[in-house]
């Protein structure tokens, strides 16, 4: 995962200026890359599916297939590491390719869609540690390769005549 820092005034500056010299400017400077997968597991064994950022904002989220887990990025906020990530859990899918995962709308829960073992499967998300909980729980679905949460909406009244 690389972390890169927008230069808002630059951009400015190429949208107002117009010219070639203008758009030549960098408007992004990376400010990090960090491994996904732990050190000691072959790189090329693996690759991400989905990167997603936690409802809070305070973590970043990726899908490793191959290495088949989730990596949780914390996102710090102190001066001098702002925007900055660091490793605060891994996380094995208990499934094989896990190709996309996605959280409730309260955050606290996580659902995996493990493509290759043909289920998905629910975590529970630690909000204070970034820690995913296996909760036992997976569903047989054949080669999900999505999964979205929906909150149903109650039918409208049948209005009376």
């Amino acid at each position: 995962v690389s972390v890169f820092e927008f230069d808002r005034s630059i951009a400015e500056e190429v949208i107002a200026a117009k010219t070639a010299e203008a758009a030549s400017r960098q408007t992004l400077r990376l400010k990090q890359t960090v491994s996904t997968i732990p050190q000691a597991f072959p790189s090329d064994m693996n690759t991400c599916g989905r990167i997603a950022v936690h409802p809070s904002g305070m973590f970043v989220l990726v899908s490793n297939r191959g290495h088949d887990s989730i990596t949780v990025f914390r996102v710090h906020t102190a001066a001098g590491s702002v925007g900055l990530l660091s490793v605060a859990s891994t996380q094995h899918t208990r499934g094989a390719t896990p190709r996309h995962f996605q959280f409730d709308g309260s955050g606290q829960w996580l659902v995996t869609a493990n493509q290759d073992s043909d289920h998905i499967g629910v975590f529970r998300f630690n909000l204070a540690s970034g820690k995913l909980e296996w909760t036992n729980q997976f569903y047989e679905v054949p080669s999900p390769n999505f999964v979205c949460s929906v909150i149903p909406h109650a039918e409208p009244a049948e209005s009376k005549l």
